[in-house]
């Protein structure tokens, strides 16, 4: 046998049977990915904003930028990384925001430069998900199923001990102090660095991508309506984080109790990813959509009137498991809508999603300011109760 069929046979074997070790890796490293975008809402109402003394309502816009950049630029990053191919875009995107963010959240002396560096940290978030999820296809061989949801189970784990490792850096060394959370993404750039090798090679693509007849195909088979869906939710999503926090800081709740409260709603959404998920096999996409966002409003409701701090925790417990069992389910209906080019259609759907949801949550910072957080929340609520006659326009399952 040839050189030339000896690396064929090993390739399609590769493709067979996966790489299980570098796929872990890859899950590792988007754990500590997903760290650096989720570290700031606990550290708004006791850090960030007396010190820099802006309002609630810059606090939203905060979310807002964040968002609009690990979301929106997603599809377009992820485009250019498949045709240049190579290390740049997981490692660097690692080094990006493990070195940017936490300098920025430990330093800026100004809210526009804690803006622009969070901005520019959500660049780094941005440019490593498409590229690495590309790479976690590929790597997980005839089990990319299963391999994408783990995947997807370690950026949420990432953002369930961004709370933790935030409240823990503050807590140790003070505001300067948080420098040291840097570590988990230099390690893990730099462990990449040497697992993605050979480097990922180029990916030519003939022809256009965004033309005019792609952005009609993505109004007539629905897009606009899943694209509202996954706005009014991410605009729920991103209300909780900025604005609980917030809350109970008013109300003389001592930060680490508060903050816990973070770490609980992602820990508590990544098991609603999981039963969401499983149980649209059985009782359709549509039915699950509905019931998340009707229990998602009604725990966000009285998690906001609990009577104390522990039934608060179980209210809030409630709403991270119903607000993240669509996840699952929306990205399946994305794939249905655009089955000939699920990765960048349904990444221009999500991340469209999300900049529609991000401008909502500096609608809810805006109210709060004028009335309290509280009003803002319950906006928020209201938000995930419109959703339902949007899933009813949504193609048959």
């Amino acid at each position: 046998m040839s050189v030339d069929e000896q690396n064929t046979t090993h390739v399609q074997t590769e493709k067979k049977s996966g790489d299980p070790q570098k796929a872990a890796t890859l899950i590792t490293a988007h754990v500590a990915n997903d760290i650096y975008p989720h570290l700031y809402p606990g550290l708004l109402p006791i850090i960030l904003m007396p010190q820099l003394g802006f309002s609630i309502a810059a606090a939203g816009l905060i979310s807002t930028v964040i968002a609009l950049t690990t979301q929106l630029m997603q599809p377009v990053l992820g485009l250019w990384a498949d045709r240049l191919g190579g290390r740049a875009f997981v490692v660097g995107g690692l080094l990006v925001g493990s070195i940017i963010v936490p300098l920025t959240l430990g330093w800026a002396p100004t809210y526009l430069l804690l803006l622009l560096g969070l901005l520019l940290g959500g660049i780094g978030n941005a440019a490593f998900h498409p590229h690495a999820a590309s790479l976690m296809s590929e790597m997980t061989g005839k089990y990319k199923g299963s391999g994408m949801s783990f995947f997807m189970l370690g950026g949420n784990f990432g953002r369930l001990l961004a709370p933790i490792l935030a409240s823990s850096a503050l807590y140790l060394g003070g505001r300067q102090g948080l420098w040291i959370l840097a570590v988990p993404g230099l390690v893990m750039a730099v462990v990449m660095f040497f697992s993605m090798n050979p480097p990922p090679a180029p990916k030519h693509r003939e022809g256009k991508i965004f033309t005019i007849e792609f952005f009609k195909s993505i109004k007539q088979r629905g897009g606009l309506t899943l694209l509202t869906i996954v706005g009014l939710r991410f605009m729920t999503v991103m209300s909780v984080v900025t604005l609980v926090p917030i809350m109970w800081e008013q109300a003389g709740i001592e930060y680490g109790i508060y903050n816990l409260l973070l770490t609980v709603v992602f820990a508590a959404g990544m098991v609603g990813n999981l039963i969401g998920g499983t149980l649209s096999d059985f009782m359709g996409r549509k039915p699950i959509i509905i019931i998340s966002a009707i229990l998602s409003a009604v725990a966000l409701i009285l998690f906001v009137n609990s009577s104390s701090v522990v039934i608060g925790f179980v209210f809030i417990a409630l709403l991270g498991a119903s607000l993240y069992s669509s996840d699952p389910v929306i990205m399946v209906f994305s794939h249905q809508l655009f089955p000939e080019n699920k990765g960048m259609a349904s990444g221009i759907t999500v991340g469209l999603g999300g900049m529609v949801g991000s401008l909502g949550v500096g609608l809810t910072g805006f109210i709060s300011d004028i009335y309290s957080p509280a009003i803002g929340l319950y906006v928020a609520a209201a938000a995930m109760i419109m959703v339902i006659p949007f899933v009813y326009k949504l193609m048959n399952d």
